[in-house]
């Protein structure tokens, strides 16, 4: 499906009113600018009332990946004629949202939930990521871990060094 070449893909679908995210492999820094920027041309557009991700197929999740969640779920809370939703989650990556306080935030039910199901197989298409764009990626991953922070102020001792690199970067890159 995706182009991720260490497995890590993205493939989104329209079903009715819902546009579905599947993430497979990790959910990492590779994959968070193009979900990032697929949500929010889903909600500039209206195309959709809800939006789930499907981690059924998700083996794990950075940083990154969480913190872009993070502030996706806080966006969408902000707007309430749409919803945003985590779709079966397993254990392991629901421990992981809790290490970092994103589970406080961010609306999800655990694969052992009975939900709907999100088959969006001959529907879905790749969310591809630009490699060229080194700035956006640098951007979004020090947004995701400023919204880390935000979230969860323990956070910060985690995350410092991690914050003042990515200023840089992103300075270097021209952007900032």
């Amino acid at each position: 499906m995706g182009s991720g070449t260490n497995g890590d893909n993205l493939t989104a679908a329209y079903i009715d009113h819902t546009a579905i995210v599947r993430v497979e492999g990790r959910g990492s820094f590779k994959v968070s600018p193009p979900m990032k920027q697929f949500i929010h041309q889903v909600m500039d557009q209206h195309s959709a009332d809800r939006i789930l991700l499907d981690m059924a197929d998700c083996t794990g999740m950075d940083s990154t990946f969480m913190g872009v969640v993070a502030g996706l779920a806080c966006l969408v809370k902000s707007k309430p004629e749409y919803q945003f939703k985590l779709v079966n989650l397993s254990e392991k990556n629901r421990k992981l949202l809790t290490t970092l306080g994103v589970d406080r935030v961010v609306d999800y039910t655990l694969a052992s939930d009975t939900i709907e199901d999100c088959d969006i197989c001959g529907k879905a298409r790749p969310l591809e990521p630009n490699p060229a764009d080194k700035l956006e990626a640098a951007k979004t991953t020090l947004e995701a871990h400023e919204k880390l922070v935000e979230i969860n102020p323990e956070n910060l001792p985690k995350f410092k060094s991690v914050l003042e690199f990515l200023e840089d970067d992103v300075r270097a890159l021209g952007g900032k």
